[in-house]
């Protein structure tokens, strides 16, 4: 005959543990995706300020990527004059107000270029002699305090093939801190790009509202990244397209999606114009992984969702598809495909995200393989 154990409730004790263990086991594993974000903060006169929600130490009311528990109270941010709230303008000026200060190209609009698309094309000429450079600024450590973004790297080595594929050159540059990118991008600016077709930077990091993206040491306006290349202060990528993609959240806000039910009832340069002037931000192809004041997400192993599926549209449809086409098969494939899986912590739950374009393109934008012509 057995042994009566010394404890009535041994074996309601090892199936506590067992169950403890389980919920370890369970908490490991439930949660593939984070918040591409440095958490809820407050910009205060050029400092970004932890708000009281992001000091919770309750381990399931924390994402990894959000730094909640290790974020400093505050963040230094580089931002213009008119990013910190004033008080309500008037939205005109009468033309003798203007700045007497302004830039001269801003003045003068008799700037000249060479043409390197007709007027009449529909598709921007793409027969140079480079296809051009794909810039990455790669950020997944930081010196303000906020946590590692696991999972960048892997859209670094997806976005290197994609658009190495298609003729780019691409360069990689990782934690950079904020002067360091200005220097980058001023180099870029003051480069010759007549032998190429157009240019493509990508960003990845962490991001704040009002478009704020961060560098390894501050946070920065985004605006910072593009408007150097218009046509006025980089001659020689006027008239050709200016792409810059964004992989950062936009603000603090989830979108839990809508359900949608089928209703029950079925419904080259050669040209006749010797010359014609465009705008300064013509040309201009700007997208942001998420909308405006919302969360974007990212999966610790496998990369962000929109860089992810943007190279894999890219990938399948380079050839025969346009740029604006293809994001826009890119936005419903994140939109449709994907939700986040967290359900130690169901407001993070099952959550959507659709990426964002504005796009300042005149013309279709293709990647087809480059012909052995001569730099027009």
């Amino acid at each position: 005959m057995s042994k009566k154990p010394k404890n009535d409730n041994i074996y309601e004790v090892l199936e506590d543990e067992l169950k403890k263990k389980l919920q370890s086991e369970k908490r490991t594993r439930r949660v593939s995706d984070v918040i591409d974000s440095m958490g809820d903060r407050e910009i205060e006169s050029g400092v970004y300020r932890a708000s009281k929600q992001s000091k919770s130490t309750k381990l399931d009311a924390v994402s990894p990527d959000q730094g909640c528990i290790t974020t400093p109270e505050s963040v230094k941010i580089f931002m213009p004059e008119w990013l910190i709230r004033k008080p309500d303008v008037l939205d005109a000026a009468p033309n003798n107000n203007l700045d007497p200060n302004q830039d001269e190209a801003t003045k003068d609009s008799s700037s000249i270029a060479k043409m390197t698309t007709s007027k009449e094309a529909h598709n921007y000429n793409m027969n140079h002699k480079n296809r051009g450079k794909c810039v990455i600024f790669n950020h997944d450590i930081f010196d303000t305090g906020f946590e590692k973004r696991d999972g960048s790297i892997n859209d670094v080595k997806k976005i290197h093939k994609t658009f190495q594929n298609i003729g780019f050159s691409v360069e990689m540059f990782d934690n950079l801190k904020h002067n360091d990118i200005i220097e980058k991008i001023e180099k870029l600016q003051k480069e010759d790009h007549s032998d190429n077709d157009c240019i493509c930077i990508f960003v990845l990091t962490h991001g704040l509202n009002n478009d704020l993206i961060c560098a390894k040491d501050v946070a920065y306006s985004s605006e910072h990244i593009w408007k150097p290349f218009t046509a006025d202060k980089c001659i020689s990528l006027a008239g050709k397209p200016k792409l810059f993609f964004f992989q950062a959240c936009r603000g603090d806000k989830l979108d839990s999606g809508i359900s949608l039910m089928r209703s029950a009832v079925r419904t080259e340069t050669d040209s006749a114009t010797a010359a014609y002037k465009i705008p300064t931000h013509a040309d201009f192809l700007i997208a942001h992984s998420t909308v405006q004041g919302f969360f974007s997400w990212r999966n610790p192993q496998e990369g962000t969702w929109y860089i992810q599926c943007l190279c894999e549209i890219i990938d399948e449809h380079a050839e025969t598809t346009d740029l604006v086409r293809m994001l826009t098969m890119t936005s419903r494939k994140v939109a449709t495909e994907y939700a986040s899986y967290d359900d130690l912590n169901p407001t993070k739950h099952d959550q959507k995200q659709v990426p964002s374009i504005t796009s300042m393109l005149i013309r279709d934008l293709f990647f087809t393989t480059k012909k052995n012509t001569n730099s027009v």
